[in-house]
């Protein structure tokens, strides 16, 4: 049995003892980012083994805890009106499940520093991509794991994760194709968002606007329309802008 599987069924079957929910119930409440397993495996394919380990199993733990959270609101549509004192007994063994398998890894429920590990994988790839002819699909699965909310996304890559990273704001030299320079800028405003500071709504509007530039410069670099299959990004472009002073070389 691959070994992805194993892993589900091996939780589904500590899920179905805890929550009591039917196995099959239980098996499908593990859905592991599929994004973030097609970051990991782009970073592998470009040599960035050790970066892709920790992705894969960053996405395990994320997706166990909230295979309990979905576990848990199983409980809720099976039991709220029916048997709410069964549910009450039930329901809180899935959150402290859902805590403990994110404090095993170093994470914290409510945190966003999974999340910000990913979005600085994403920028490694495309830094990646700011180096190559042509890095359309490197592009492409870095620009995935984005949201399609720019403010959320602010949020996220001013977080740190459980382990210092860095990003580069200088200039960075490549090939002068189209598609390599704009993922060099994708990157650069990446790394510019990733330096706003949290203090109040100014700065929250300050690095969100660098992610709208983030993305608009990653989709030119993927090959797509800006803001492709983004309608959040794409209402809200024109929102952001405002006093918008960086632009990388």
């Amino acid at each position: 049995m691959p070994k992805n599987r194993s892993r589900a069924a091996a939780l589904a079957r500590q899920i179905q003892a805890t929550s009591q929910l039917p196995y099959t119930l239980a098996l499908a409440c593990y859905s592991p980012d599929a994004t973030w397993i097609g970051l990991a495996d782009t970073l592998s394919t470009i040599g960035m083994e050790d970066a892709a380990a920790q992705l894969r199993t960053l996405t395990h733990v994320c997706a166990e805890a909230e295979a309990w959270y979905e576990a848990s609101a199983q409980l809720e549509s099976m039991y709220y009106d029916s048997d709410y004192a069964r549910l009450e007994a039930l329901r809180p063994r899935c959150g402290d499940a859902a805590a403990a398998a994110l404090e095993r890894a170093g994470l914290q429920e409510g945190a966003l520093d999974a999340e910000a590990e990913v979005y600085h994988y994403a920028y490694l790839v495309l830094r990646e991509a700011g180096q190559r002819h042509d890095g359309r699909a490197l592009v492409r699965v870095a620009l995935g794991v984005f949201s399609d909310d720019p403010l959320w996304c602010s949020d996220v890559i001013r977080s740190r994760g459980r382990a210092p990273f860095t990003y580069t704001r200088e200039a960075v030299d490549g090939p002068r194709t189209p598609t390599a320079r704009a993922a060099r800028r994708a990157a650069a405003f990446l790394a510019a968002a990733a330096d706003v500071e949290f203090r109040d709504d100014e700065e929250w509007y300050e690095a969100a606007a660098l992610m709208v530039e983030a993305v608009r410069y990653a989709s030119e670099a993927a090959g797509l329309p800006p803001f492709h299959g983004r309608p959040g990004y794409l209402s809200s472009k024109d929102d952001y802008d405002h006093g918008l002073d960086y632009d990388p070389a």
